[in-house]
């Protein structure tokens, strides 16, 4: 029997460690992700309240994921209007 990740399944954003060297910023994630199209858009999607990363609200756009997230292997979720979704790993 074959089994499937749920990484296999889900649309992912991969950064290499020296991408995550310094964090990533929530606002650029968001765009990264195709979940807004501006700066502006994105931070407001922020600041109303709209974007979770793994069932955590998240209200500053000034937040930053930072590269020990990932220090176990760890795949963060990133949730947008409670639709959309991503997966973050770091790639190795």
């Amino acid at each position: 029997m074959t089994h499937i990740s749920l990484a296999d399944r889900m649309p992912t954003l991969d950064f290499t460690p020296n991408a995550l060297k310094d964090g990533i910023g929530v606002v650029p994630l968001i765009l990264m992700a195709g979940f807004a199209d501006t700066i502006a858009a994105a931070s407001a999607l922020v600041a109303n309240g709209a974007v979770m990363i793994e069932d955590k609200q998240i209200v500053d756009p000034d937040h930053h994921i930072l590269s020990y997230a990932f220090d176990d292997g760890e795949v963060l979720r990133l949730t947008v209007g409670g639709q959309r979704t991503m997966l973050i790993r770091r790639a190795e």
